[in-house]
């Protein structure tokens, strides 16, 4: 009897001791929940960041276009020049890529953008531009500082896209005068309330495209620029301004030099045998005035039943090197209901407006055909008439002028 009271009271001693360690009913709701609420954390937190991915890519814009382009040249000849130099083809009817361009813009608010651009050409790829813009605005007035490497702000063509351009080229002016159409620098926009807008900038001179002074400026002081435009709505026009300096590289003077050359072989100086080349004085670097002004205006119109039309005109007026120089074009574009578009371009360039230098100007007319594929393709058909002019001529083709229209046919993606 004895034995069994402590067998039962042992079985009862270990029963309460255990019970305290068992699970019960809402033990087991309070781990899957903290369980739950854990797993919950994880995912708010993996949401959190993906958020942040998100917001990142909210601010990244991207933007490109390419040009897939056929030229025929009346010019063009088989070979290469001299024919061994594989650098100079002689042949200009060719299949190539003119543009293939991709553009990053990043703004992460209204106070700043930052812009990075490619274009992939021919066979190079290079940087296009590459600046970062702050905006300021007080009160009415619209402030944008501009700092690094983009285009002039310089008349209306600059910067006037080429993927929206009726022609296959900018004009001749702008050609030789802003090569490249970039630079580097800082720019000022001063956005006045309504109709004007004004811009200041310093720019190292050469732009992006000088084989010689690639980076750096041998000239202490930067070039400047400033522009004014007024915006009406239906009629712009603008007055542009650059001053500027370029540097000519001078030489190290040179000592004439006296050779003897046995024309016969028979070790004697016979008379004739001997020549003595001149020397050459040293010849100091200089710098010269490099001045550009222009005037543009754009005209808007929407008058004909077929679409849209525009009339757009530019006056440059420039001296380098001593020489002053003239360009100006005239051109028109219509739209042809939705599907179609025409364009005609009149384009003249004097490299020097001296008098006594005759029959060195040209004057070119280009005629263009669109047909937009749809929202992003553009297939243009344009044609090149450049005519050498005589003397001083605006129109009169030169007697000596040369062969050399230039056919274009050019399929343009944007997007």
């Amino acid at each position: 009897m004895k034995t069994n009271f402590f067998l039962i009271l042992l079985i009862l001693v270990t029963i309460n001791l255990t019970q305290p360690w068992a699970q019960t009913p809402d033990d087991s709701v309070k781990i899957a929940l903290q369980e739950m609420k854990d797993r919950l954390d994880g995912i708010s937190e993996n949401v959190a960041t993906l958020n942040s991915d998100v917001s990142i890519l909210k601010w990244v814009k991207i933007s490109g276009y390419i040009q897939a382009r056929y030229e025929y040249n009346d010019s063009s000849q088989n070979g290469v020049a001299g024919g061994y130099d594989v650098s100079k083809n002689l042949n200009a009817n060719n299949f190539y890529i003119r543009r293939g361009r991709i553009k990053f813009t990043i703004q992460p608010g209204s106070a700043s953008k930052y812009v990075i651009y490619f274009d992939a050409s021919k066979n190079t790829v290079s940087l296009k531009e590459a600046y970062v813009e702050l905006y300021k605005g007080i009160g009415k007035h619209n402030l944008t500082l501009t700092f690094g490497q983009f285009n002039y702000p310089f008349g209306y063509e600059i910067e006037y896209s080429s993927s929206k351009r009726d022609f296959p080229e900018r004009s001749l002016a702008e050609n030789n005068l802003f090569k490249g159409e970039r630079d580097r620098g800082v720019n000022l926009t001063w956005v006045l309330p309504k109709y004007l807008q004004i811009n200041a900038g310093l720019f190292q001179g050469y732009g992006i495209e000088d084989k010689n002074f690639t980076w750096f400026d041998p000239t202490k002081a930067k070039d400047v620029i400033g522009r004014a435009k007024v915006k009406l709505g239906m009629v712009d026009f603008g007055l542009s301004g650059y001053w500027g300096k370029v540097y000519f590289p001078g030489s190290a003077a040179v000592s004439g030099v006296t050779i003897w050359y046995d024309a016969n072989g028979n070790g004697i100086i016979d008379a004739g045998e001997i020549k003595t080349s001149a020397p050459r004085a040293a010849v100091p670097a200089v710098e010269k005035d490099k001045i550009r002004y222009g005037a543009d205006a754009q005209v808007y119109l929407d008058f004909l039943p077929l679409g849209g039309t525009g009339i757009r005109g530019e006056y440059y007026q420039a001296k380098d090197n001593d020489k002053d120089e003239r360009g100006w074009y005239f051109w028109v574009s219509q739209n042809i209901f939705t599907r179609f578009g025409a364009a005609a371009r009149y384009d003249y360039w004097d490299p020097n407006t001296d008098s006594n230098v005759k029959n060195d100007a040209t004057g070119t007319l280009s005629l263009a055909l669109h047909y937009f594929w749809d929202s992003y393709v553009r297939i243009t058909a344009a044609y090149d008439i450049p005519h050498q002019l005589k003397e001083n001529s605006l129109f009169t083709k030169y007697s000596g002028d040369r062969k050399d229209n230039r056919f274009t046919l050019q399929f343009q993606f944007m997007f």
